[in-house]
């Protein structure tokens, strides 16, 4: 593929955005009532929860923190300051936090300055999150087209970052990073005919990074002399087009592994099937677990939902599916994964689990992997037909579940909450209280059965309100977004709290 028809590629993520002038920070602020003291009557003391893994890199700092911060990458910036990409900030703290943004394209890619191969000037914006609100930020406002890195500096904690990338072939959402990591792998990705793999390298430190990136296969790993000795000069950003070098795959993991200093890295799946298809943005892990969960899966006996396992180590795997359901066991399934090879488990057609029925998945493997999941609605759905997302390694008792957008700048046109899944992996029953996010708001108070899972339709969290879950014991949350014609098509995992 030459790299004109990489930038093409590339670009085909651009869709069209308000204009910064409409709003380079648009905030939302919830109203604020007593409602905290009613979480404490009806939730017992919590089990204490393990810190989030390593293997998450998105934990919200706690309320009361000196300083914070969120890193966010795999979206594009188009022509004319408009954006592909949009970043949504919710405070949950009873303060204002105050922050600095800095937003930046990658050499190479788009137009403008970009193109060129010539770093362009980062943009640097102050901004403030208002207490217990929310705000949108355009990031790519003032920058010419190309593949977007953005990071966040705090005075404060309690601030959960996520973004949605939205296109012509459907819409995505996915958390920020918190931290830099010298290693990230991914499950899941494509370079058929017709699909695209981006894989964007941000270095927002102020020490240069070389990263090295390797690529699981069926048929085993390869190795790309390009992308050995990446440079990823400090603050600066990479994009790759995994099919540049990686051609005709249709299943692959993604290493990556950085020789000297830390990245962010983030994969943008471009999907398609004839005239319809869809996007998938996926932070990446810092490293590969036994343990991979999904708090809720629904099969919709039409469409195909698949999840995808990547084996970095030199061992083989067996990773075992645990179903989770309300009123029914499901006999475990197991799936065999070669060393530094990937393997699928496609839920939808196994007669063990059930149609229309949310169930929660727990993953355990006998050696470390990586887990994430896509779903391809029923043919001849309108789009977005098709969306990924990361599984989680955590749980906790307290969890940020951000929207999908605001009313003033939603993530996509009609963007909306469709459902809220929490599940309870453990041995004991979870008491949940969910609420509106920094308020306390009620919205509902229910008991998960251990193994289970509960899940709220959009007659209840509908719209664009950010939740906080509270549970007696720890558990996973997931949140679906609509528009989409099958539940999962653009889901992500909820932020964990780190205390």
């Amino acid at each position: 593929m030459t790299e004109s028809m990489s930038r093409q590629a590339r670009l085909q993520r651009q869709t069209r955005r308000p204009a910064p002038g409409r709003w380079a920070v648009v905030a939302a602020v919830v109203v604020v009532v007593a409602g905290l003291a009613l979480v404490d009557r009806v939730v017992a003391a919590p089990t204490p929860a393990p810190a989030p893994s390593s293997a998450d890199g998105v934990p919200v700092a706690p309320v009361g923190s000196y300083s914070s911060s969120a890193l966010c990458t795999g979206g594009a910036a188009g022509p004319d300051g408009l954006a592909g990409t949009t970043i949504y900030l919710t405070n949950t703290s009873p303060v204002d936090v105050h922050a600095v943004m800095t937003s930046q394209v990658a050499p190479g890619t788009g137009s403008g300055a970009a193109s060129t191969g010539t770093p362009a000037a980062p943009v640097q914006r102050d901004l403030v999150v208002p207490a217990r609100g929310q705000a949108a930020v355009n990031p790519g406002a003032g920058l010419a087209a190309g593949d977007l890195a953005t990071s966040f500096a705090f005075d404060g904690g309690g601030v959960g970052v996520n973004q949605v990338v939205s296109g012509a072939g459907g819409w995505s959402t996915s958390p920020c990073a918190s931290a830099t990591s010298p290693s990230w792998y991914f499950a899941g990705g494509t370079t058929t005919a017709g699909n695209a793999l981006t894989l964007d390298l941000f270095n927002p430190t102020s020490t240069p990074s070389v990263v090295d990136v390797s690529f699981l296969t069926p048929s085993g790993v390869l190795v790309p002399s390009t992308y050995q000795g990446i440079d990823v000069p400090a603050g600066g950003l990479v994009s790759e087009n995994v099919g540049d070098f990686v051609q005709g795959q249709d299943e692959i993991g993604t290493v990556v592994a950085a020789q000297s200093g830390g990245v962010v890295a983030a994969e943008l799946q471009q999907w398609s099937s004839g005239a319809t298809g869809g996007i998938g943005l996926r932070l990446g892990s810092p490293s590969p677990s036994t343990v991979w969960r999904f708090a809720q899966t629904t099969n919709t006996g039409t469409g195909t939902t698949t999840f995808h396992l990547a084996n970095p180590g030199s061992t083989p795997a067996v990773a075992t599916f645990a179903i989770g359901l309300p009123l029914a066991r499901v006999v475990p399934v197991q799936v065999t994964v070669a060393p530094q090879s990937v393997a699928t488990f496609v839920a939808s057609a196994s007669h063990r689990v059930p149609t229309q029925t949310p169930y929660a998945v727990t993953v355990s493997s006998t050696a470390a992997i990586v887990v994430s999941r896509s779903v391809q609605a029923p043919p001849g759905s309108p789009p977005p037909v098709w969306g990924a997302m990361a599984g989680t390694t955590t749980t906790a008792v307290h969890w940020l579940v951000p929207a999908p957008g605001v009313p003033n700048a939603p993530g996509t046109p009609g963007a909306t909450v469709q459902s809220l899944g929490v599940s309870d992996p453990g041995a004991v029953p979870a008491r949940v209280v969910v609420t509106v996010a920094g308020t306390g708001t009620p919205v509902a108070v229910f008991t998960v059965a251990p193994g289970s899972v509960a899940v709220l339709g959009g007659g209840t969290v509908g719209g664009l309100r950010a939740f906080e879950v509270r549970s007696s014991q720890p558990v996973v949350v997931e949140e679906d977004s609509g528009p989409s014609v099958a539940a999962g098509v653009v889901s992500s995992t909820g932020m964990p709290f780190t205390s």
